[in-house]
């Protein structure tokens, strides 16, 4: 779909009435802010472990992206998880969520584990979405970025159609 970005997006899960979501990776929480600013009553849980692990060193100074993100939603109805994914997943319900956003670790078992793992907790209507669907490129970015394979097998497997690739081709006034 052209025409579209992330600040679009979260518009659009407002228009759809969507207020209970998850943000898997939250870093310094630009996007949850934008989210904020766009979903009316939107209680918005942040699940990000804010520190350096093995396979994810994109966090220079973790505590810092911390305090930004709470200065950032501060005045929001945001909840913070300071866990890995795999362990927060379990403290939503099957189908309890309106949408999931994840933006976390890239690397092939991250990402599957995050899309398998958190699209159950999505109800039925809602959606899950997410950042870097983008062939990686080992010469431009060392960080390895391997959402697109996984998305594609899971997509595959789960017989989902139709399912949307979103273009971002609209300059986004945030990111």
């Amino acid at each position: 779909i052209h025409k579209i970005n992330r600040t679009i997006m979260a518009e659009t899960l407002g228009e759809l009435g969507f207020t209970k979501g998850v943000e898997v990776g939250v870093a310094e929480g630009l996007h949850a802010e934008v989210l904020f600013k766009s979903i009316p009553g939107l209680t918005l849980h942040g699940v990000d472990i804010y520190q350096k692990y093995p396979g994810y060193d994109e966090y220079k100074e973790p505590e810092k992206y911390f305090e930004e993100a709470q200065t950032r939603t501060r005045a929001y109805d945001m909840h913070f998880i300071r866990e890995y994914s795999m362990d927060a997943v379990n403290r939503f319900p099957v189908n309890s969520l309106d949408f999931v956003y994840i933006d976390a670790a890239h690397d092939f078992k991250s990402v599957a584990q995050d899309v398998y793992e958190w699209s159950k907790r999505v109800r039925v209507g809602g959606i899950v979405f997410g950042h870097d669907y983008k062939n990686w490129r080992p010469w431009v970015s060392k960080h390895v970025i391997e959402v697109r394979p996984v998305v594609q097998a899971y997509c595959y497997s789960k017989n989902i159609h139709p399912w949307f690739v979103l273009k971002n081709d609209i300059k986004d006034p945030t990111f």
